[in-house]
């Protein structure tokens, strides 16, 4: 399930997972060097998640995966504005983040980075992001050139979603100025577009498979998105720079965990529908529903450089981040 995260609007900007940016909340507060705990030996973390994507992680935490490279991880689930502030109060030792949202992060001086991937904006294994840009059936829109003097819902503005429809419009030789893009919630995109009051919405599952499998809507131009920001990080692991700064050993723990957790979800998909239900409080039949995005652990730097491309050609940055910045070292 693509799943868009915001971004606080005073940042003039999710995640993703689920808009693609989360709010950012540049806290102060002490960063704290993790401590084994209790008698296990093992070093306890606290780990903030946010977005379905989080789910093989939870899987690893479940079956044991941390626990083998010598941690013990205590994860909650956190809201989206929570997620920066947390690391940087010293709240948390790790949370969830998307691509762009830590570019626009780091961009802004706040003090975080990426220790490990977890996704991309690739479709993963079932072939499908779970979203696309859909129209109503008996729409005449067949690409996004078509797009020109209508009017498209997104469920964020200045975001990854807004950004992704636009850039998709200019690649197919379109004039993006010429959209009007407007916020519409995924729940109400039916209404939308069977009244007439939009013209086509980027929306996400469920809603995405409901509206395609009732006939109601199509979708021929695929997801914006992924064609967009392809290989891109869509949704990482942080810290804050001080924290991984001081605990070189546990951050490479960390990431060996991660990359075991998602070879072990890749393995056994099925296996993440209790998480679904229990974690997200699913009803099984969205559980089976729900699609996730490729799995990546490791980052390269270099693959932020359409994210980077992308914000500061829409005025989300001011100028392109290091990528050097927004990441630790495997």
């Amino acid at each position: 399930m693509t799943v868009r995260i915001r971004l606080k609007r005073a940042l003039a900007t999710t995640l993703a997972l689920a808009g693609l940016f989360t709010p950012l909340a540049a806290c102060g507060g002490p960063s704290a060097t993790a401590k084994n705990t209790g008698a296990d030996g093992l070093t306890h973390l606290k780990w903030g998640y946010s977005l379905t994507d989080s789910a093989p992680i939870l899987l690893g935490i479940q079956d044991g995966v941390f626990e083998k490279h010598g941690l013990k991880v205590d994860a909650s689930e956190v809201g989206a504005a929570d997620l920066v502030g947390g690391l940087i109060s010293g709240s948390f030792d790790l949370s969830v983040q998307t691509g762009p949202g830590l570019a626009l992060a780091v961009g802004q001086k706040v003090p975080i980075t990426a220790v490990s991937g977890v996704t991309t904006f690739e479709a993963g294994a079932a072939k499908t992001t779970g979203s696309a840009l859909l129209v109503a059936e008996d729409s005449d829109i067949k690409r996004p050139k078509d797009l020109e003097g209508k009017k498209v819902g997104v469920n964020l503005l200045k975001s990854a979603s807004e950004f992704g429809v636009r850039q998709d419009v200019t690649d197919d030789g379109g004039d993006a100025d010429k959209v009007e893009i407007v916020e519409i919630p995924f729940a109400s995109a039916r209404d939308g577009l069977a009244k007439g009051q939009i013209d086509a919405a980027l929306v996400a599952d469920p809603v995405l498979s409901q509206l395609l499998d009732s006939g109601a809507a199509k979708a021929p131009m695929g997801d914006p998105i992924e064609k967009v920001f392809g290989a891109s990080p869509r949704l990482v692991i942080t810290a804050s720079k001080d924290w991984a700064a001081k605990n070189p050993k546990v951050v490479e723990q960390v990431q060996a965990a991660i990359k075991e957790s998602l070879e072990l979800a890749a393995k056994n998909p099925d296996r993440l529908l209790p998480i679904y239900e229990k974690h997200y409080k699913m009803t099984p039949a969205i559980a089976k529903a729900t699609k996730l995005n490729a799995f990546k652990a490791d980052i390269d730097p270099d693959s932020f450089a359409v994210i980077n491309d992308v914000l500061v050609r829409y005025g989300a940055l001011a100028k392109p981040v290091n990528s050097a910045d927004l990441t630790v070292a495997p």
